[in-house]
């Protein structure tokens, strides 16, 4: 009886130690603000709820990470306002441009691997001349093409315009020198996809899945929409981008096509606050700022500034914009776009940031109250990234959109050639 009495002892120290190290490993569910103020989990469920309700936020994914590891993970809402479906922790978002900082690590990491350098010129790692590829055959009389690295191109300072305005294939041109400033640039972004899909001989999804998505567990993530996403896919098709989200079933963009949820972007966050991944001067070159922002907003001329950015020492670095306020450096980034709404900020001295993902329609942004309560960062950089102003201009270059003004026109040159014809019969 002794022996039985002491086997189940045995036993039960041993389930309830199992038992201990389960809740060790498990997240913490309180952490603290920059300012020091205490927040919990249900605080944050409870404050978020009310915000997708006073912004009128379809569904939104949001994740924190405090100390290198995720504090807080909560998707709420539905994922298709149609049909009333709720939303969980399997339904995926557009990252937009939050896309931008996964592809930047991913090119880290094949510097890392020797693949390439951030100061060669791209042009050496083409087997012809850029000219040569039809994409860029309008740049064969323009020299400037061949002063374009990888460095330039992540910071954003390549002097290629954000979007070409013609069509995805049409004619390019700088509008800056490159390296004389800084200029948001996604066409920089697609075109050192290109340039390491051909090194390589792969394409960005297989590339991102099997150096960046697998080895930080980011299983719900790709830069392509995969079946496995039917049904639980956060996003707006009816918006003017859906003809694009759409062709990302097929193709990926370097600078706005991947999908993911904050649990899984929380998990790439704590790595680039880890530094995991990286060579730590890899890392290093990172976070360091590349160029500085001189800019009123996002997309105004350079040399504007009132003083806002000089004051906080806003810059970009390598897929990310940094700056300084009184808790220390941060990196940050957003995503918006027709039909959603995305941002990330961090403080890596202070191992804090968050995520977040939504599907939303409103024009009212919820982000910087949001930001706010999470974290508690003494500045934020959303009024200078024009959050919720989308780039008139870019606009343009969408062909969909001549096609639909063409029409328009032609409508009404129909109707009121009716109507005179009408008014013609009723004077005779």
């Amino acid at each position: 009886m002794n022996r039985i009495t002491w086997m189940f002892s045995i036993l039960a120290i041993g389930l309830g130690g199992a038992g201990w190290a389960l809740e060790a490993e498990s997240p913490p569910r309180q952490w603290r603000t920059l300012a020091g103020e205490t927040r919990d989990a249900a605080a944050m469920e409870a404050f978020v709820s009310r915000l997708m309700d006073q912004y009128r936020v379809t569904a939104l994914s949001v994740a924190v990470v405090d100390g290198g590891q995720t504090v807080f993970e909560r998707t709420l809402g539905v994922v298709d306002p149609k049909t009333g479906k709720p939303a969980d922790e399997r339904t995926v978002f557009r990252a937009a441009s939050l896309t931008k900082p996964l592809f930047a690590y991913l090119i880290l990491k094949l510097v890392d691997e020797g693949v390439l350098d951030l100061n060669t010129p791209i042009v050496r790692y083409l087997p012809k001349p850029l000219y040569a590829h039809p994409a860029y055959a309008s740049l064969k009389d323009d020299p400037r093409y061949e002063r374009l690295t990888a460095r330039l191109l992540l910071s954003h300072q390549s002097g290629l315009p954000n979007w070409r305005r013609v069509r995805p294939n049409g004619p390019i041109q700088f509008v800056a020198n490159p390296g004389d400033q800084f200029g948001y640039s996604g066409e920089g972004y697609a075109l050192l996809q290109f340039v390491i899909e051909t090194v390589t001989g792969q394409d960005l999804p297989t590339l991102a899945r099997e150096k960046v998505f697998v080895p930080l567990k980011m299983n719900d993530t790709s830069f392509l929409w995969e079946p496995r996403f039917d049904g639980h896919f956060g996003v707006e098709l009816d918006s003017p981008l859906g003809q694009f989200i759409e062709k990302t079933r097929h193709t990926g963009n370097a600078a706005a096509s991947v999908i993911t949820h904050a649990s899984d972007y929380a998990r790439f966050l704590a790595a680039v606050l880890n530094g995991d991944g990286l060579k730590p001067q890899t890392r290093a070159a990172m976070l360091e700022p590349q160029v500085a922002l001189t800019s009123k907003s996002l997309f105004s001329a350079p040399g504007t500034d009132p003083g806002t950015n000089r004051a906080h020492k806003m810059a970009w670095a390598l897929g990310w914009g940094t700056f300084q306020d009184t808790h220390g450096r941060a990196l940050f980034h957003v995503g918006a776009e027709e039909g959603c709404e995305n941002c990330v900020e961090a403080f890596p001295d202070r191992g804090l940031g968050i995520a977040v993902l939504s599907l939303t329609t409103s024009n009212d942004s919820f982000m910087a109250p949001l930001v706010d309560y999470a974290i508690g960062a003494a500045f934020s950089p959303l009024e200078w990234l024009e959050y919720g102003q989308p780039d008139f201009l870019d606009w343009l270059g969408h062909w969909w959109l001549w096609i639909l003004a063409g029409v328009v026109m032609v409508g009404l040159a129909i109707l009121l050639w009716g109507l005179r014809s009408t008014v013609r019969r009723a004077w005779r």
